[in-house]
């Protein structure tokens, strides 16, 4: 993509941009400034006036982004590595409520246990059982 067509349309999208940055937290939005005033000055060395122009574009939104959410307190966007982590999460901790519910059925069935406090005494002494075992396993 041209830098002329770039420039086009950060301007055609400039309201969408900012938008969008503004939800980002704001050390990576200072990262970003910083980042765009680092290739400016480069630019301006190489004189290269086309790109001196879209960094320009860039930097405004940016500012614009920081200013837009610090004015509206706009919170940080999860990132998709801290919504997946919590999905995953609420899968094992919905797996682990099944499973409790199965073995208690199973049990129950079996007249091996007639309360949950039944059933968490003898997960424990499982527990404990599994633990001393990878224990000696050491030795």
């Amino acid at each position: 993509m041209s830098i002329a067509t770039r420039i086009k349309d950060c301007i055609d999208n400039h309201e969408k941009y900012v938008a969008i940055m503004a939800a980002m937290p704001d050390k990576e939005l200072a990262k970003k400034l910083d980042l765009v005033h680092i290739q400016s000055q480069i630019a301006e060395q190489t004189k290269n006036t086309g790109s001196l122009e879209l960094l320009e574009v860039w930097r405004t939104q940016i500012i614009e982004a920081r200013i837009l959410k610090a004015e509206n307190n706009i919170p940080d966007a999860p990132n998709e590595i801290e919504l997946a982590i919590r999905d995953i999460e609420t899968v094992v901790a919905t797996a682990e409520d099944r499973e409790e519910i199965v073995v208690f059925s199973l049990l129950a069935g079996e007249g091996r246990v007639r309360s949950c406090y039944d059933l968490k005494e003898s997960h424990a002494k499982v527990q404990q059982q599994q633990d001393n075992d990878s224990q000696l396993s050491l030795f």
